[in-house]
């Protein structure tokens, strides 16, 4: 029986193998490193170039090298603007004409909202009601057809396709699960690794996956490695240990439809199914978690050492760089020169003067 047990562990591995490796094989077709350089060449002209921060104390507290690519300092506050800068310049003219749709926790929003007025395409931004101020203040500045929802992922899909079939069939450019918008976001992969000599590693935070999947299939093929970091209670961690993209119930998500971190551009509980669970997944090192207070410690630390203000999401790179989980992990692994992305700087300034007062 014990014999017939481990034949049939093996080969439920070996099944879970197989479709983790046809998974990938088929996202790689719609995003593959070639793509990402396509999607670079394509954004180059409209897109910052960000820098990469550096500090002796933050090198001292992480034990190693740590590169920060200040992607908060990019067009719009955040990462987002590479992606949707991508997918609504690959809109054909009649497309563009049509106009363009996102629904968005905020850097999303604001970012196609940018790239749409950029071409001069029609533009609606759907948000959840509980999107910080900050937010939907920085949407403004480039769309005033602005359209609130419930914050759960069936209500932004619904209002998303409303405001679409209102615009007369405009395109809808998702968040994370997008070809065009995961292309676009890897492009800060390819920066880093022309950025930074003998990269060993690098940590992205993660909610629907579409910077994760970027970057780690930019670096595919190369030595540097990518790690995820989740907020507290995403158990992304424990997705990649079971191979199953969701491992909540359906209550369990009807109950908590969003994730409650003070990370509050990180909400979405799952990667996006069709091409960021199936590269992430196939492609991603390893998954680091850190809390809140871990978060707002490291808000400070960026303030206190660098001279720069980002929001929570934008911290959790650092919060997993300066965590002791990250210790052991670099030093399983050897690494001594680590880039993060700080993917935004549109923080709420109450949340901020919380993080400073400590």
């Amino acid at each position: 029986m014990q014999a017939l047990a481990r034949v049939l562990l093996l080969s439920q591995a070996t099944m879970a193998m197989a479709a983790r490796v046809q998974g990938l094989k088929q996202a790689l077709s719609s995003v593959s490193p070639d793509l990402v350089r396509a999607a670079a060449a394509r954004i180059e002209p409209h897109a910052s170039r960000t820098p990469i921060l550096r500090s002796d104390q933050i090198d001292a507290r992480a034990s190693c090298s740590i590169h920060v690519k200040a992607e908060h300092l990019q067009i719009t506050g955040s990462f987002k603007y590479r992606g949707a800068l991508n997918a609504v310049l690959s809109l054909t003219d009649e497309e563009a004409s049509r106009g363009v749709v996102a629904h968005s926790t905020g850097n999303h929003g604001a970012a196609v909202a940018r790239a749409a007025k950029a071409r001069n395409t029609p533009c609606c931004i759907v948000v959840p009601r509980t999107t910080p101020v900050a937010k939907l203040e920085n949407i403004a500045r480039y769309c005033d057809d602005i359209v609130q929802c419930e914050p759960s992922p069936q209500a932004r899909a619904q209002a998303s396709q409303e405001a679409a079939d209102r615009l007369g069939g405009a395109s809808i450019i998702h968040p994370f699960d997008d070809a065009r918008v995961i292309q676009g976001q890897g492009t800060i992969g390819l920066e880093l690794l022309q950025d930074v000599p003998s990269l060993d590693a690098i940590l992205v935070p993660v909610s629907g996956g579409g910077m994760l999947s970027g970057i780690a299939t930019a670096c595919a093929g190369t030595n540097t490695k990518v790690v995820a970091v989740e907020p507290a209670g995403k158990q992304l961690a424990d997705a990649f240990a079971k191979g199953e993209r969701c491992i909540f119930s359906e209550e369990e998500l009807k109950a908590s439809p969003t994730l409650k971190t003070v990370a509050d551009a990180m909400p979405t509980r799952l990667l996006g199914e069709s091409l960021a669970w199936p590269l992430a997944f196939g492609l991603v090192e390893d998954v680091l978690t850190v809390d809140d207070g871990q978060i707002l410690d490291a808000v400070r630390c960026t303030a206190v050492e660098l001279k720069q203000a980002v929001e929570p999401a934008g911290a959790v790179a650092l919060a997993a760089a300066l965590s002791q989980d990250f210790a052991a992990l670099r030093a399983e692994k050897g690494w001594a020169n680590v880039a993060l992305v700080a993917c935004g700087g549109n923080v709420d300034l109450e949340v901020l003067g919380r993080a400073l007062s400590g």
